[in-house]
């Protein structure tokens, strides 16, 4: 009786599985997605996995029949800091993201290695004038030998 009971529940597990793969989603039980950004040619990821680059012209990069659910989007082109973001996906509807990307400032980057190098040419200097600064002290104390020693 017990292996019987055991196939008949193993059965009905498997017919529900089996039916529940075969059913398709409605298409308004989905959610769409159009991104672009400025610039353009920014590469899109959603939910950390790689979809594409947003297009030149003040194109949208789409994505159709999403799960409605909070998805994260982060956009990342060179020089420009990256746009990081989350989007609800919402049942029936489109959600439209407009990125604008910040650029990195490389002025400010240029001048923070220009300042090391001037600091690490300062302390060089330093070291070397605190070197001839002992040697000249040094030189002072010694104690002069006379030249010639006369005796009587």
């Amino acid at each position: 009786m017990k292996i019987s009971s055991s196939l008949l529940l193993i059965f009905f597990i498997s017919t529900i599985v089996w039916g529940c793969a075969g059913v398709d989603i409605p298409a308004n039980a989905t959610g769409d997605l159009q991104i672009s950004s400025t610039p353009s040619g920014a590469a899109v990821y959603l939910d950390s996995v790689y979809q594409g680059i947003t297009p030149e012209q003040k194109g949208f990069i789409s994505f159709t029949n999403l799960s409605p659910r909070q998805y994260s989007l982060v956009l990342k082109k060179e020089t420009y800091h990256d746009y990081i973001s989350t989007v609800k996906i919402v049942s029936g509807q489109t959600v439209v993201v407009a990125a604008n990307l910040r650029p990195v400032d490389v002025t400010a980057q240029e001048n923070t290695g220009n300042s090391m190098v001037t600091g690490v040419l300062v302390v060089i200097i330093v070291l070397v004038l605190v070197g001839f600064v002992v040697l000249y002290i040094r030189h002072r104390r010694k104690p002069k030998v006379p030249d010639k020693l006369e005796l009587d």
